[in-house]
């Protein structure tokens, strides 16, 4: 798994449990003022969605990452290939793509 991935799955955890903490703080809505509710409200909102925008951009990472290297290991493999020269003889040669 490449470090950028890691690190936005890592960092996307860690807002997903700070905005879990902030909805936690409101789980009594009596006892919390307005303001405070709003603000608790607000930013358990934008933890979240810093949460989902990061897993979003680790797995496009991840996906791209995988099929470059993918595609650079089909590349690189040679292609053998069987021709048939004069005669009945068959002569195998590796060729490159």
């Amino acid at each position: 798994m490449p470090k950028v991935t890691a690190v936005c799955y890592l960092s996307s955890l860690l807002f997903y449990g700070m905005g879990y903490s902030k909805t936690l703080a409101i789980e009594n809505p009596f006892t919390v003022n307005t303001y405070e509710f709003t603000m608790y409200v607000s930013l358990a909102t934008v933890y979240f969605v810093l949460a989902i925008f990061l897993s979003v951009i680790g797995s496009v990472f991840f996906y791209l990452l995988s099929n470059r290297e993918q595609e650079l290991s089909l590349k690189s493999k040679p292609l053998k290939v069987k021709r048939k020269q004069k005669g009945n003889r068959i002569i195998e040669g590796e060729q490159a793509i």
